[in-house]
């Protein structure tokens, strides 16, 4: 094997030992066992499809804002349930952590580090800091 593919091996063992990993395995399973939680999720996801075919159809503005307010009304029960809450920090914490790895990745490639004005060289996202 490469030792580039050692090295990718390695950074998934330390990936699946780390922190931010096991905490948002423990909250999925967590949320995963809660049926309100569950239901908040899908609840969400069904709103979302209805606010894309809206827009698709070419809805009223007053269709799609009301599709809109009913889904951050569904954010703001999601944010504030505990069981989903914790899912949400621990997947956008592992997700920060995935990101801040590929940064680096592409810093050691290009030399440059990732930024707003270069997002076309490292594959866009870079806004979200």
């Amino acid at each position: 094997m490469s030792e580039i593919l050692v090295k990718a091996r390695e950074l998934g063992e330390m990936l699946v030992a780390s922190q931010e990993l096991s905490r948002l395995k423990k909250a999925e399973a967590i949320l995963e066992s809660d049926d309100h939680g569950m239901a908040l999720l899908e609840d969400q996801r069904l709103l979302q499809v209805e606010l894309i075919k809206a827009a698709r159809e070419g809805n009223s503005e007053v269709q799609l804002e009301d599709i809109t307010n009913l889904l951050k009304e569904k954010q703001n029960e999601i944010n504030a349930y505990p069981k989903t809450s914790e899912y949400i920090e621990a997947k956008n914490q592992f997700d920060s952590l995935v990101k801040s790895i590929n940064d680096v990745i592409t810093f050691a490639i290009t030399g440059e580090a990732c930024s707003p004005s270069k997002c076309s060289s490292c594959g866009g996202g870079c806004g979200s800091h």
